[in-house]
């Protein structure tokens, strides 16, 4: 999803809101969009970078923890990014054990030379944290309990012999 912000760029202050729907794919990251991303966004240039803010919707294909079945879960995610023009690379040599402190404008994403952002990398990455840790197809499954095997309680012969142990102590 690119967003040319020529006009954005001439004048501090300048607003400018985008709708749009776009077919995305990030299967590399094993994230599976089942459905177009929709984004509503506001872009703000506040003088020294460009402030995204707005909502992400989409569809995304995720395995149940309890289960094991596949299923489809809505994310609905306010982003808050901000861009800027690249900013020229330090000479500084880093060496290979040393510390770096990250400092504020190490975080923005950059704007292209052609002044066009590409929002793909900050809408991987906000719905990637906003996954659960834990998916579930929903709040009642019962996991493997509620497969049809399972639930005839066949005992495993094998285990048979578990049966005769005296768990008391005595003789």
């Amino acid at each position: 999803m690119k967003i040319d912000v020529s006009e954005l760029l001439k004048s501090v202050g300048t607003e400018h809101k985008v709708s749009f729907s776009e077919e995305l794919s990030f299967k590399d990251d094993g994230l599976i969009l089942t459905s177009p991303v929709e984004v509503t966004l506001k872009l703000v240039n506040t003088g020294e970078t460009v402030l995204v803010t707005g909502t992400i919707k989409s569809r995304v294909k995720l395995c149940c923890c309890r289960c094991l079945k596949d299923f489809d879960a809505p994310v609905c995610i306010k982003i808050d990014e901000q861009y800027r023009k690249k900013q020229p690379v330090s000479r500084k040599q880093i060496k290979k054990d040393e510390e770096i402190e990250l400092k504020d404008e190490d975080i923005f994403f950059d704007i292209g030379e052609d002044n066009v952002i590409d929002m793909d990398e900050a809408i991987r990455q906000n719905i990637i944290v906003s996954l659960p840790i834990k998916p579930l197809c929903n709040k009642l499954c019962k996991g493997m309990e509620g497969m049809e095997t399972v639930k005839k309680r066949i005992p495993d012969p094998r285990l048979s012999k578990l049966k005769n142990i005296n768990l008391s102590g005595g003789k």
